[in-house]
């Protein structure tokens, strides 16, 4: 039984070291506003979320704004779904809004955990670009974990044009 018990604990700790940390197939995704005006600010809410497996938690965030869009440090905010949890502190680098982690722990959006963030954002007089978002993994086991995409801005998705969708605006 003894032995046993060794076994199960050191499965319990090497298999997910030998998995590998990751944060692949997190994400984050703008909630609003989903269709900005010019020269107008808005409170731009994201929702991140860490897609980890493995016990990886996100330490920082970060979204950087295109040249033009005026970010508004002292807005800044998150939700912290178990109050006391999240340390993040936040800050405006240049485009740069950043959440990073204030504790030096191990990360604060834990695994298989979402959360809001936001940020007041004065828009230019031409909406275009991408915000490009960044997620840095915790050092826990491994190297940080990296994982980055982008949020296109001022587009509208139309139909698709069809034969018959053109003649009928002629009608």
């Amino acid at each position: 039984m003894k032995q046993l018990l060794i076994v199960v604990c050191v499965l319990a700790f090497a298999v997910p070291a030998l998995a590998g940390r990751s944060i692949e197939g997190s994400y984050v995704e703008l909630v609003s506003p989903l269709d900005p005006m010019p020269n107008t600010t808005y409170t731009f809410t994201f929702y991140v979320w860490n897609n980890s497996f493995d016990v990886e938690w996100i330490a920082d965030t970060w979204l950087t704004f295109p040249d033009g869009y005026v970010l508004d440090a002292p807005s800044m905010a998150y939700d912290d779904p178990n109050p006391g949890q999240f340390v993040w502190t936040m800050m405006v680098d240049g485009q740069t809004g950043q959440w990073n982690d204030g504790d030096a722990g191990y990360g604060e959006l834990y695994d298989q955990v979402g959360t809001n963030i936001y940020i007041d954002v004065t828009t230019p007089a031409e909406i275009t670009g991408e915000i490009h978002w960044e997620l840095f993994g915790d050092v826990y086991g491994a190297e940080p974990h990296y994982v980055d995409g982008a949020i296109l801005l001022g587009y509208t998705p139309v139909e698709e044009s069809t034969w018959s969708s053109i003649k009928s605006m002629y009608r």
